[in-house]
């Protein structure tokens, strides 16, 4: 807990705000649904592979650091932003076209833009846009309302 106090003061001494993904922690450390075949036996449904996630979560507290983050943001005056998670690895964060890729797929190339780089901080970087929109806008805190603002911001820069 100390740990993590002093990070995240650490992380506030930088920025004014800090954006995150609203994960549902519980959703991220339940267990796989049971996968039964045609003859009545139980298939492997990945729940050994995932238990070593499930501790890892748990271990890092990672729910726990979140709530020190608010509190500290409180404390100092400085904001916590929490950008919904649903499509965020499906978007392109510089355009926010929609490019669908499996599980498995670890590189993001975007057709429209030309964006070539790895899924995950693609990701990052669209939490980033779509918490800087919500600094400008109220309800912007997922990747329909983004899209739906940056739309509407084309459509003004028209003449």
């Amino acid at each position: 807990m100390d740990w993590q106090f002093k990070l995240a003061y650490h992380l506030f001494s930088d920025c004014q705000v800090i954006f995150l993904e609203d994960l549902q922690i519980a959703n991220l450390i339940r267990r796989c649904k049971a996968k039964l075949g045609d003859n009545g036996q139980f298939l492997p449904n990945g729940q050994s592979a995932k238990s070593g996630l499930n501790k890892s979560l748990q271990d890092a507290a990672f729910g726990q650091f979140v709530q020190v983050l608010e509190y500290v943001a409180w404390k100092l005056g400085k904001k916590i932003i929490k950008v919904d998670p649903k499509g965020t690895s499906q978007h392109c964060w510089k355009c926010l076209n929609k490019v669908s890729k499996s599980l498995s797929e670890r590189w993001h190339s975007c057709a429209k833009c030309g964006q070539e780089l790895d899924r995950d901080y693609n990701s990052a970087l669209l939490i980033q846009k779509i918490g800087l929109f919500s600094t400008q806008e109220e309800d912007i805190t997922s990747v329909k309302t983004a899209v739906s603002f940056s739309l509407a911001e084309e459509s003004r820069a028209l003449p």
